[in-house]
């Protein structure tokens, strides 16, 4: 899937949108509401569009257990 495409494991994802894996293995196995995966689908929207760069240190930085930063996400 998307997050896969991006390099980002489960745990990443996770961490970088402050939720629990299990919630993102919810999402991804589309047993979560309709809120959960809208918020995450807009999530991978915005890394998508990030420079690579930016995508690269978003995601090591979640890798360390930090949140992502939406601050020069295009919206």
């Amino acid at each position: 899937g998307r997050r896969r495409r991006l390099g980002a494991s489960r745990e990443t994802m996770a961490a970088g949108l402050g939720l629990d894996v299990d919630v993102i293995r919810a999402i991804e196995d589309g047993a979560a509401s309709e809120e959960q995966c809208n918020h995450y689908s807009q999530w991978l929207d915005r890394i998508e569009a990030w420079p690579a760069e930016q995508r690269t240190q978003q995601l090591l930085s979640a890798g360390k257990g930090r949140r992502f930063d939406p601050g020069d996400a295009q919206q």
